[in-house]
């Protein structure tokens, strides 16, 4: 049985043919394997972000939990100064959630998770100008959502 060998064009059309349904298969796979990004207000991504009043005044960014907020300050003035150099800890009043792993911002009224849960920010979002945020002493990430979150 002798086969008839293909056009250049036809071999060229296989060869695209291939090439676009990798890239396809690939793109849907790194869809499907990629971890949520989340972007809150102001803060950078992977980071859970609070601030000494609205988002326009100095920052403290937190990559993991904390659990005491005695020896932070507000130390980051990109995006204002205001507040600059004070203690966290009793002192936030805005929060931002940028997390690349969809962890669930906790923050508790005392230092060592104690006193109750305050208020949660969800990946990606964010509370500005929270009274209940001004108590804040400590922050617990977790991925399952403890419910009532901003």
């Amino acid at each position: 049985m002798s086969m008839t060998p293909l056009s250049r064009w036809a071999r060229s059309r296989r060869a695209f043919a291939a090439t676009a349904a990798l890239a396809a298969g690939l793109a849907v796979g790194g869809v499907v394997t990629a971890s949520p990004a989340s972007a809150g207000t102001n803060c950078a991504g992977g980071y859970h972000c609070v601030f000494w009043s609205s988002f326009s005044s100095a920052r403290h960014s937190y990559f993991n939990s904390d659990s005491n907020f005695t020896n932070d300050t507000f130390n980051d003035t990109t995006y204002g100064s205001s507040g600059s150099g004070t203690t966290v800890n009793d002192n936030a009043w805005s929060a931002s959630n940028s997390s690349t792993g969809g962890y669930y911002s906790r923050y508790y009224l005392d230092i060592n998770y104690g006193g109750g849960m305050l208020f949660c920010v969800k990946p990606g979002s964010q509370v500005e100008e929270l009274s209940a945020a001004l108590s804040a002493s400590s922050l617990s990430l977790t991925t399952s959502n403890p419910g009532g979150c901003y």
